[in-house]
């Protein structure tokens, strides 16, 4: 009885740790695929061109067939375009819904006959790179110059020294046709410039918002542009900010709006902030709405910083951040929820440094904006109060850092004190993430400076004339392949050059 006994509890045990060691199997197979798998691996070519977008008849439509792709985590190559740090993102779409949203086209159109569709995008430094449609295994589409094209699979893998051995000889095939001097010292920044001004009618601001482009190849200036809006650059293409003024009835309203410059795809949160937004304008339509202006103070890649200025009530000013993408909700977006759980204790902090807290202290962690301070993007709190009967505000700085989503790139190659050496006149800074030139904001100038080993060469590159009350709203850089993308979609959009 006791050797069964004793049988029965070595089978029990057996079966338990082998229990064990299946379950740790399928966690490993679990989570290793998104450490160390790509979703698209291996070499693959470019075998026909399934359809066009472009109305022109484009001899290169058919020049990228034959040309290869190698996809590894650790780096991508396409044609003449690559990135040794993609990311990569998979989405399940409905194929019908994907297709018609964002390029107008029917399934049919590219043989497509399943419901649904993998999506591949593939981003390089959180930019985009480029998007795949997969059709099957061996098999997938690929957007190129407003044109489709089938990919075909070679090999199932390729080692990282193949893809950067490639990449290398791209490189310097393009060095050796001056396309590129040095990928590192290819350079270009989208600067959003307010001007604000006033109306004679009313007395009230106005703002005027225009983008310059500066584009630095090698030290040397390849491209100066202006263009009379903001252009933004997101992650899923370029979009138009803009403030439209309305007067109606004798109120005066302003709207932020952000807007695609490419049919974006509706999913079921686009579809509720359009109904939202819809019942909203309903619901304005059919109430007093007082007059409130919104004054931009800061542009993002998801973000969008505003003053409210109430002019019913004295001009009683209040500031606000909100998601571009949920813009239509006009819903602000609390301290806390921007850096997390220490937003309150430190929105607190910063009143106490102003103000001492009592009833006639309004506390809203709401209350927030985004400034520039000695070269830097900033956090800033604000208090509104109440003094003699008169609305009144105190501003103070909020001891964080505005988080990656808010500022991808913020640094100084010198130090503040340093620039003002040189320049004493200046206002505020940027410094190229490669370090090779400087853009200086003085009262009346954007000016230009190329840096030799970390000091300013004392003539400066280009000079542009500001108006007056000017301020910077939005600095956005592009790195290596993507400044000749954004000048070009300067230029698409209208942008003139700037007499240098």
């Amino acid at each position: 009885m006791k050797k069964l006994l004793m049988l029965i509890l070595i089978g029990i045990s057996f079966l338990m740790t082998s229990c064990a060691v299946i379950e740790g199997e399928i966690k490993e197979r679990i989570v290793a695929p998104d450490n160390n798998l790509a979703p698209i691996t291996g070499k693959w070519e470019v075998t026909e061109l399934v359809y066009s977008l472009s109305s022109i008849n484009n001899q290169d439509e058919s020049s990228h067939i034959g040309e290869s792709g190698l996809f590894h985590k650790d780096g991508v190559l396409l044609g003449q375009d690559y990135t040794s740090n993609p990311s990569f993102k998979i989405k399940k779409v409905r194929a019908r819904d994907y297709l018609i949203s964002k390029f107008k086209l029917n399934p049919a159109s590219l043989k497509i006959d399943d419901d649904y569709i993998k999506v591949v995008t593939i981003l390089n430094e959180n930019q985009y790179f480029t998007e795949f449609i997969e059709i099957d295994h061996d098999t997938m589409l690929v957007y190129l110059n407003e044109s489709f094209y089938r990919l075909e699979r070679q090999l199932e893998e390729v080692n990282l020294d193949e893809v950067e051995r490639y990449i290398n000889v791209e490189k310097n095939v393009q060095r050796n046709l001056g396309e590129i001097a040095d990928e590192s010292l290819s350079t270009g920044l989208l600067l959003g410039i307010k001007t604000q001004g006033f109306t004679d009618t009313y007395q009230i601001p106005t703002w005027e918002y225009k983008t310059y482009w500066i584009n630095m190849q090698n030290r040397s200036l390849e491209g100066l542009y202006e263009l009379d809006r903001l252009l933004l650059p997101r992650k899923n293409g370029f979009w138009f900010v803009d403030q439209e003024r309305n007067f109606e009835n004798g109120i005066i309203s302003d709207e932020i709006e952000a807007t695609p410059l490419f049919t974006p795809e509706i999913n079921s949160e686009m579809m509720e902030a359009m109904v939202f937004d819809a019942r909203e304008r309903t619901l304005l339509e059919e109430r007093p709405v007082p007059s409130i202006l919104k004054n931009i103070v800061f542009v993002g890649n998801d973000y969008i910083s505003v003053e409210n200025i109430e002019l019913e009530r004295e001009d009683r000013r209040t500031l606000q951040v909100y998601a571009i993408d949920n813009l239509a909700e006009k819903k602000p977006i609390k301290l806390s929820d921007l850096i997390g759980d220490t937003g309150r204790d430190l929105f607190q902090e910063g009143v106490r440094s102003v103000s001492a807290i009592d009833d006639n202290i309004m506390i809203n962690e709401e209350n927030v904006g985004l400034v520039r301070r000695n070269g830097y993007w900033t956090l800033k709190g604000r208090i509104n109060y109440k003094e003699n009967e008169k609305d009144l505000y105190k501003d103070f700085n909020i001891k964080a850092i505005p988080p990656k989503e808010m500022v991808s790139y913020d640094e100084l190659a010198l130090p503040w004190d340093a620039i003002k050496l040189t320049v004493p006149d200046v206002e505020d800074v940027f410094s190229s993430p490669n370090n090779e030139f400087i853009v200086v904001i003085t009262a009346s100038h954007i000016v230009i400076y190329s840096l030799e080993e970390y000091d300013i060469n004392s003539i400066p590159v280009a000079r542009i004339r500001l108006p007056n009350d000017s301020t910077v709203i939005m600095s956005e850089w592009g790195v290596g392949r993507y400044t000749l993308i954004w000048q070009n979609e300067m230029i698409k959009h209208g942008a003139t050059e700037i007499e240098r």
